[in-house]
């Protein structure tokens, strides 16, 4: 399959992951409240921290490993073998820590009724092979998935989510995606490849393994654990308006990681065939779409917070403003690093240069925690989630500078920085014209969009967006 059909399947289905929360997260979170909607949040974000020491690299190394392999039916299930069956012992492993911990620590204690729900999504977890279908690029049976799968979950979030007393069932309809998910991937997966103990060879898969693993640990040290952090020193109000502000952030980002992951295996292809050529042509059309896309994209969402924040979540939300606008900004950022990290330095088996910017970020983010957050609550975090993904695409730029393997398009970058100035203007306007919050957007946007089309189809130009778009319309 195409890389620009590929694309399109997987921001398909990045984006229906992320339409739910657009369509179900207003009512959530006007019936559930502010404080369930933030305990919630604590609760799957823990979750999700021990879940990260089940997965450690199984993700990144999966489909780099598979795409590597993938024409080759014998290596490939040899492959597939040894990275399910150390995923499935580090699983177990944790799973007992888990347990242990929802025990003997009074704050999980107190929630156990949430977290003992949680053990149900570390374990599918374990099935869902996610990773699997990415590498053998199947974005399409991944896409068609998670549209059934996600209309079903916003019915019965509609039809059993009534009052605020119902937050348990919220979370468990959550986790239950993960469940369903996870099945149906294990069964499918039968028509391409099948566990076989006989094809166990983890010795070379080990270190790699642990590697990127303690790059997505570290990684979380500034993204999952600020959640899990601020709920410990703070409250659930605070966590609450925190996780709001990330949710547009997170679903903007989804996207370009739908792209991001797209290119992962087809970079990882053509570094094993040595096509430079054709390599360092897929890094420009990375860049093309990150640079029109973002600029827009942070300057109207950091403009129009205040509205919004109204719309997704209602007036109680409104402490969740300014941590929006500190942390929208990101998507550039975060944008650059994982351009650098999955699509140069994965491929290329850079993995300690990886290791070593999540190095830098989680002992800055740590402290940061540290001095910030219990001080500043959800501002606090916003800005230390900031400054730690700052420093690591820092570091990658610097990295890749100074080894010669790649020269960071700045020019490209202010070019789309000039030519994004009038968006300022466009927003600027509609928000001094004292319309309700859903009239400023939505002008605001289709004013945005008229620009955002006239600027690549008559001033830019470039091909691959123009290809993109005409795909999209």
């Amino acid at each position: 399959m195409g890389l620009k059909k590929n694309f399109i399947y997987s921001s398909l289905s990045g984006t229906m992951q992320y339409l739910v929360i657009l369509v179900t997260f207003p009512y959530v979170s006007r019936v559930l409240g502010v404080s369930n909607i933030g305990l919630v949040n604590f609760v799957d974000n823990t979750v999700n921290y021990f879940l990260l020491f089940a997965t450690m690299g199984i993700t990144l190394l999966g489909i780099r490993e598979i795409a590597k392999n993938k024409d080759n039916p014998i290596q490939m299930k040899s492959t597939f073998s040894s990275l399910f069956f150390i995923h499935g012992v580090l699983t177990i492993f944790v799973l007992v820590i888990y347990i242990f911990s929802i025990l003997i620590i009074p704050k999980l204690s107190e929630y156990k009724e949430f977290f003992f729900i949680g053990i149900a999504k570390i374990i599918f977890s374990f099935f869902l092979i996610e990773w699997f279908y990415k590498g053998i690029e199947d974005f399409k049976y991944i896409t068609i998935r998670n549209i059934i799968i996600r209309v079903i979950y916003i019915l019965l979030i509609f039809l059993f989510i009534k009052e605020e007393d119902d937050y348990v069932l919220y979370f468990g309809l959550t986790t239950g995606i993960v469940v369903i998910n996870a099945i149906i991937n294990y069964i499918y997966s039968f028509n391409f490849v099948k566990f076989s103990f006989n094809h166990i060879s983890i010795k070379k898969y080990i270190i790699p393994f642990f590697t990127l693993g303690i790059y997505t640990l570290l990684t979380s040290m500034y993204t999952t654990f600020n959640v899990v952090y601020l709920g410990f020193v703070s409250d659930n109000v605070q966590v609450g308006f925190y996780t709001t502000a990330l949710k547009l952030y997170v679903i903007i980002l989804s996207l370009f990681a739908a792209f991001t992951g797209v290119m992962l295996p087809r970079m990882s292809a053509l570094f094993e065939q040595e096509d430079k050529g054709a390599f360092k042509q897929m890094l420009g059309k990375s860049f093309s779409f990150l640079f029109a896309f973002c600029f827009p994209l942070i300057i109207g969402t950091v403009i129009l917070a205040p509205q919004i924040i109204s719309l997704m979540a209602g007036n109680d939300y409104s402490g969740a403003i300014i941590p929006m606008q500190i942390i929208m900004p990101l998507i550039m950022i975060v944008g650059i690093a994982q351009i650098l990290a999955i699509q140069v330095l994965m491929p290329m088996r850079k993995d300690k240069v990886v290791l070593y910017a999540s190095i830098v970020g989680a002992v800055i983010g740590v402290l940061l925690n540290f001095v910030l957050v219990k001080r500043f609550a959800c501002i606090g975090t916003a800005i230390v989630l900031m400054i730690s993904e700052s420093l690591v695409t820092a570091f990658y730029i610097i990295a890749l500078s100074k080894e010669k393997i790649f020269n960071f398009p700045w020019n490209l970058l202010f070019k789309n920085l000039i030519y994004s100035l009038p968006y300022v203007a466009l927003c600027l306007i509609f928000l001094q014209l004292g319309l309700s919050s859903f009239l400023t957007l939505i002008l605001a946007v289709i004013a945005c969009i008229f620009y955002f089309f006239i600027l690549q189809y008559f001033v830019i130009k470039d091909s691959f967006i123009l290809g993109l778009l005409k795909r999209w319309i």
